[in-house]
């Protein structure tokens, strides 16, 4: 945050003009957004948004967009059929708590060397299962589980050469592929 004052208000902002609407907003309707990234090269902002009680989701994230809490989570309306799903940013991917999942841990789009197969590939993790999954941030393909390992997943660091590192309570570990 930069600029005069306590903050200053990017002029494309999608609600600056709007009346009776808070010029400081750039999307709504995420619930409980857990880690927020940039993909260092294409700029898109990406987000893992945490649920209620059943669905975990991860979005890509657009100026003025609606993502629907709480008439959505995930892909299933949240109070119950029917919902108008009209004007809403639907997940890019989202996962239900069927196999252990509570809580979506964002990540990063993958731009190291080690893994060039993952390039361009949103990484994302769920807390309780320790499950690690691969999202292709160009393309609309479903998310590819990466692995399901035993740890407790905090979030994610990216290195300035792009690699990533997973963080749980007590340890980082590497990002890499099994030998």
């Amino acid at each position: 945050v930069s600029g005069g004052g306590p903050y200053r208000i990017p002029p494309d902002n999608p609600f600056v003009d709007e009346p009776g609407a808070r010029p400081e907003i750039y999307a709504y309707g995420l619930r409980n957004p857990w880690r927020f990234t940039f993909d260092r090269e294409t700029g898109d902002p990406w987000a893992g948004d945490v649920g209620q009680n059943s669905w975990e989701e991860v979005d890509r994230i657009v100026a003025g967009g609606n993502y629907g809490w709480n008439i959505m989570e995930g892909f299933a309306c949240y109070l119950g059929p029917p919902c108008d799903q009209t004007g809403l940013q639907l997940p890019r991917a989202a996962y239900n708590h069927d196999d252990g999942e509570c809580s979506v841990i964002g990540g990063y789009v993958y731009h190291g060397e080690a893994m060039p197969e993952l390039r361009g590939w949103l990484i994302y993790a769920d807390y309780c299962n320790g499950k690690v999954w691969a999202l292709n941030a160009r393309i609309d393909d479903p998310p590819v589980l990466l692995t399901d390992s035993e740890y407790q997943i905090t979030s994610f660091t990216e290195l300035p050469n792009g690699e990533l590192r997973l963080v749980t309570f007590d340890s980082i570990l590497v990002l890499r592929r099994q030998q």
